[in-house]
């Protein structure tokens, strides 16, 4: 018995550091921790000592809408962010606007020396969350959307919110979905429904709908490119052919294995000057 429960004793210690080293794996910014850039390197972090190092310290404001703030040493504002959550990885400040489901990254303008935030787009996000499924707000049908989940894993999605919606106060049905400090950020963890509202609205909620089953995304698990074409398992399959802009064929074009340009369309009357009543013969020679 005793054996036993050091045993389980210590497999709850390693889920427990298992736990902290995923916590770790973004450095979250709350009141009054600072933040340092490095001009030399244009990254940021916690702490560090280097020549011409820029120091802030967060403030969130008092209100409905706790945003960020931060502030030089000398007490000035540096910066009002439209977030009230930020984190730092890979050397950048992400900035979280919790309420509005969008992220931003803050950079530091060499010529005007102010700090300016950006928009981040799918696949910076993407590489910010890696084995993470992004879910747009105007891919719900219906206030709907189904996801696909194996069976005995955990899938993560990302909402990102790229419509005029606004989601203040919002919180997750069951609540245990969302596990960090980003709002859109949510483990689905078994089938079923997972809804998203305002004190249980149900006009306006959100439902995530948890199905078993894998769907393939092949611009972001395979690189396909723009035009692909997914294949079993999400390999790339041959992409789309588009001969007059890929091959450079010409408007009479005749697209070939692989995208390559076959033999053109024969018009003899242009092409040959063999009248009216010619007979187009082989590359467009004219026959009597």
């Amino acid at each position: 018995m005793k054996k036993f429960l050091t045993g389980l004793f210590g497999i709850i210690l390693t889920m427990c550091f298992a736990g902290i080293a995923n916590a770790c794996d973004l450095e979250g910014l709350y009141d009054n921790y600072q933040a340092v850039y490095m001009p030399s390197t244009k990254t940021w972090a916690t702490a560090g000592m280097t020549d011409g190092r820029i120091v802030l310290t967060k403030k969130t404001t008092q209100g409905s809408g706790n945003y960020s703030e931060y502030y030089y040493g000398n007490g000035k504002l540096a910066a009002a962010l439209k977030s009230n959550f930020e984190f730092i990885k890979n050397g950048k400040l992400i900035e979280v606007d919790n309420a509005g489901l969008k992220y931003y990254e803050l950079k530091y303008n060499t010529k005007t020396k102010k700090f300016v935030e950006t928009p981040l787009c799918e696949k910076e996000l993407q590489k910010l969350f890696p084995n993470t499924k992004i879910v747009k707000i105007s891919e719900f049908t219906n206030n709907e959307y189904t996801v696909r989940k194996p069976f005995f894993k955990d899938k993560k999605i990302l909402l990102v919110n790229d419509t005029a919606k606004y989601f203040h106060k919002y919180t997750y049905s069951p609540s245990k979905v969302q596990q960090t400090d980003i709002k859109g950020l949510i483990k689905l963890y078994r089938m079923g429904n997972v809804k998203f509202s305002l004190y249980g609205d149900k006009e306006n909620m959100l439902t995530i709908k948890v199905r078993h089953g894998n769907t393939c995304t092949c611009g972001i698990q395979c690189t396909c490119g723009d035009n692909c074409k997914c294949g079993k398992d999400c390999k790339c399959a041959a992409p789309k052919c588009n001969c007059s802009k890929e091959c450079n064929c010409g408007t009479d074009y005749k697209c070939g294995k692989d995208c390559k340009c076959a033999a053109p369309k024969c018009n003899c009357a242009k092409e040959c000057n063999c009248g009216a009543d010619c007979k187009c013969g082989k590359d467009c020679k004219c026959k009597k």
